[in-house]
């Protein structure tokens, strides 16, 4: 959906896309200054391909070093969740999301075969995943937990005690692995 409205929009059409939550405003002058130099308009989320300007240096690299001939269209640069969990999973792994979460994951850990298991967070905790909850949450088919701060959608970000508490319960499961996630518009 937003590969389209991006197409209409570079055809002159006047759309507004609702496929994701990002702000109509860019990122504050102070804060691209403060940090790493981010040129204007390049702190949003990128096409589901990656970015034009890579996918081609990904195409000139192997065109030049592998003498492979393809096209733009057939470079693709995925999501780090989405190459772990397709990569490792076996049917019926489980992964552990806290939620809310971001709107995909429960949808890639199916379609990888795995089984979602979502606990929630509720506000009450700052929408955080509680050491006990996550205890909880492993069995023996557990095989990632997905932990994502500053979490989108809610902005929860976990402090150095929370997240020794939740490295406690892990240590007792050594057979979970840990996808820490750091959310880009949180």
């Amino acid at each position: 959906m937003t590969a389209r409205a991006t197409e209409l929009r570079d055809q002159g059409g006047n759309v507004i896309t609702l496929g994701q939550g990002e702000p109509d405003f860019d990122t504050p002058r102070a804060v691209r200054e403060a940090g790493i130099p981010i040129r204007d308009g390049q702190a949003k989320y990128a096409a589901v391909a990656g970015i034009r300007p890579l996918r081609e240096a990904i195409r000139e690299r192997l065109c030049r070093d592998h003498g492979l001939d393809c096209g733009i269209d057939q470079i693709t640069v995925d999501s780090v969740v989405f190459n772990a969990l397709f990569t490792s999973l076996n049917p019926g792994d489980e992964v552990v999301i806290p939620t809310p979460c971001w709107v995909s994951y429960p949808d890639i850990v199916a379609l990888a075969g795995g089984k979602p298991v979502l606990v929630a967070c509720d506000e009450f905790h700052g929408f955080k995943l509680r050491p006990k909850a996550l205890d909880a949450a492993i069995t023996p088919r557990t095989k990632w937990l997905i932990l994502n701060s500053p979490c989108n959608p809610t902005g929860a970000v976990y402090g150095r005690s929370e997240l020794l508490a939740l490295a406690g319960v892990l240590r007792r499961h050594a057979h979970v692995h840990v996808h820490p996630t750091r959310s880009m518009t949180s």
